[in-house]
This record gives C-alpha cells, structure tokens and sequence, in this order.
C-alpha cells in the first residue's frame, strides 16, 4: 500500500466510524499534501492549494470557487470552524448521514452552502488518487514522496525500533 492509500484509506476509516469533522479536516488538507508533493521545494502555499483545486476538484463543485475552499480548508484546520470570514458565504453546513437517509450536497440555502461530508470527502480523496496516478513518477513527487508521513509498523531505526509509530 502506498503512503498515499494509507491517508486515503484513513480518512474512509473516519467516516465509516462517524468522525467526520476528523474525516472532513483531514480532507480539506490533501490539496496541501499534493501541492507540497508536486512542489520543486517539498513546500506549498495558498495559491499552490488554490491552483490543485482548480485543476482536480473545481468541476464536482460549481458553487465553491478555490478561494472558498482555501478559506474554508483555513477555517476548519486552524480556527475548528466551518466557515471563514473571507469566504462567499456566511456558513457551511456539513450534513452527515441521518435516520432517514436524506442526503443534501452542492447546495446553497440563503447565505450558506451546504455539503455532505461523506460525498465531499470521497470527492476530495477521488480527485487525490486521481492525481496521484498522474504524478506518481513526477520528479518532484518522487523525490518528495519519501518525507511524507507514514507508518513504519516495527519502528525507525535509529529513532525507534519495535515498535509501530508514525513519522
């Protein structure tokens, strides 16, 4: 399994156990992961963020512009909340699944827009797997690849051996 499948797969962990607000930050940061992959540097930035949305998600989502989704991705990462001041609308509301089976995605109602975060999830983790089939013998990729996270199920020698840990 690659280190990709493995953050793919745990996000589909996550929903399938109902974390979704762990599923949903997690997938708004995998655009940050394959920007940072595909960068020359290893690093990335908002506008590298805004430019992977464009080219691998824009199309699932007409109502969500890259700015949107990056103030979003801030919003949910580093302040905990589904929203964020320099987005277009004023919130965002995440449905999860429910007794009836109702399921409401895409949608703008009023001033918010509404998403489901088992759909938009497995969209973001599509459109991952999406790109990383296309870029998986990219130079900058390959060269980064080996500093993404992972688990190392019997250690890391020198560091830790034994034991399973991520590094």
């Amino acid at each position: 399994m690659t280190e990709m499948e493995t953050i793919l797969g745990e996000i589909q962990k996550a929903l399938d156990a109902g974390l979704y607000y762990l599923a949903v930050a997690s997938a708004l940061s995998l655009p940050d992961v394959c920007s940072a992959l595909e960068s020359p540097t290893g690093m990335t930035s908002g506008n590298q963020y805004k430019a992977w949305y464009d080219t691998w998600l824009a199309s699932r989502y007409p109502n969500l512009t890259a700015d949107d989704i990056y103030s979003l991705r801030c919003g949910v990462v580093h302040q905990g909340r589904f929203g964020h001041p320099k987005m277009q609308y004023s919130r965002v509301l995440f449905t999860i699944p429910n007794a009836n089976r109702n399921v409401y995605h895409n949608n703008i109602l009023n001033d918010a827009l509404n998403l489901d975060a088992p759909r938009f999830c497995q969209d973001i983790v599509e459109s991952v797997s999406a790109w990383y089939e296309s870029k998986k013998n990219d130079p900058n990729v390959t060269q980064n690849l080996p500093r993404l996270l992972r688990l190392h199920p019997n250690g890391l020698p020198p560091y830790m051996v034994g034991m399973p840990l991520i590094a």
